[in-house]
């Protein structure tokens, strides 16, 4: 039996680069498509979630390699800091009621090596969490495209594919905000997405998305800590970008033969003048797709207090 442990630990980095990306896409009220009249735009979106249905009934029971690199950028947007984390990780579906259609992917993931180097037990702590696989489309649902606004854009060649390009924009609930929790932050801010679709099949060949417009925040007033801590001033930022690009290539599987398209690469960058780390960049690849047939064990890993 595969013994599989859970990742759990999300570091600052990750916040930044994931979850404001998510808390984006996810807050405000529901928006009818703004084209839902052009009847060719409605029926690329009906393929499409028909495309992303099918990617999600393919995708559980696969065994996958992940490589997540986090990368401190100088001005000039070269490597200052990096580190390697490499996984072996499955995708499980996950039930979240008896309703039919009412579950998630979730990704199961093993660390193996950190740098190059592999991993000891005593130090199987030492990682990032990583997004999940079955998250990368979840936005294009049907259920969940109405919260979005969609404009037909046209065609073009991508990687040797005829391809339609379609813009949405998640309006948000009014101006960008920052909501902070100690001095780690969540911002919420209008993304605009740009969704590349082979017009053969529907299926999602390429995801961008960008921040809509830059907005200036501050921070909290920091606490140093110790018998003598006091409060220092406040920091002024600009969230200046926002970036995030994910490609997809199709993976032939065999016995049965079936031709599913799986992530390739994914890239997170961040830009946040006046920040302690102001430009970051993840990139998370995927590799060596595989069926497993084994029985998988999740073991819970203890928290820090435990």
């Amino acid at each position: 039996m595969a013994r599989v442990l859970k990742s759990a630990l999300l570091t600052a980095l990750l916040a930044s680069l994931l979850l404001a990306h998510g808390a984006a896409r996810g807050q405000g009220a529901e928006v009818a498509p703004s084209a839902a009249n052009d009847e060719r735009l409605a029926i690329i979106l009906a393929r499409v979630g028909q495309s992303v249905e099918r990617y999600h009934r393919g995708m559980f029971s696969l065994a996958f390699t992940e490589t997540f690199r986090s990368e401190e950028l100088k001005k000039d947007m070269t490597p200052k800091k990096s580190k390697e984390f490499v996984y072996e990780s499955v995708i499980l579906r996950k039930s979240l009621s008896n309703e039919d259609g009412d579950y998630f992917a979730e990704t199961l993931r093993r660390i193996k090596a950190v740098d190059g180097k592999p991993v000891k037990k005593s130090k199987s702590d030492d990682r990032p969490f990583v997004s999940t696989h079955g998250a990368l489309l979840n936005f294009l649902l049907p259920r969940l495209q109405k919260l979005y606004q969609f404009s037909f854009e046209g065609e073009e060649t991508l990687r040797g594919r005829k391809a339609l390009r379609v813009n949405m924009l998640r309006p948000g609930d009014g101006e960008p905000r920052v909501e902070w929790k100690g001095m780690s932050f969540r911002a919420r801010a209008p993304m605009r997405i740009t969704v590349w679709v082979d017009a053969e099949n529907g299926d999602v060949l390429q995801v961008e998305s960008r921040l809509a417009e830059a907005f200036e925040f501050d921070s909290p007033r920091a606490f140093s800590a110790g018998p003598l801590g006091r409060f220092g001033p406040t920091r002024h930022l600009k969230y200046v970008r926002e970036d995030y690009t994910v490609r997809f290539r199709p993976v032939l599987f065999k016995d049965p033969e079936q031709m599913l398209l799986l992530p390739e690469h994914a890239e997170w960058i961040t830009v946040i003048e006046g920040a302690r780390r102001p430009r970051l960049r993840a990139t998370l690849s995927f590799t060596n797709y595989r069926r497993f047939v084994s029985d998988v064990k999740v073991i819970e890993e203890p928290g820090p207090n435990e």
